[in-house]
């Protein structure tokens, strides 16, 4: 099932994240300009009914746009790229890693 992510106001009334944020910082520019909503649309068909609520798919591409905003790299990448580092601690682990 798709779930769909609530206010955070709503849960965490104690603190005010909008005043915490410098007013001309360039996400607030993007959530100005951008509706991401659309994706909730466009992904619909691939949910099924039953089992557990997913992450909001509105939320995973969001992440996904910050990731490429601030330019962080694909996670092979930032392991080594073809995964050697980990053999190489898990060989000096005795296979266990």
């Amino acid at each position: 099932m798709m779930g769909i992510k609530p206010d955070p106001r709503e849960l965490f009334s104690y603190v005010h994240l909008e005043a915490r944020i410098p007013s001309d910082h360039r996400l607030r520019q993007v959530k100005e300009l951008v509706d991401f909503s659309f994706v909730r649309q466009e992904v619909s068909g691939r949910y099924g009914y039953n089992g557990h609520e997913s992450v909001d798919p509105v939320v995973i591409l969001k992440l996904m746009f910050l990731l490429f905003v601030d330019g962080v790299p694909a996670l092979a990448g930032a392991a080594g790229g073809d995964g050697s580092e980990r053999q190489r601690r898990g060989s000096e682990a005795g296979g266990k890693c």
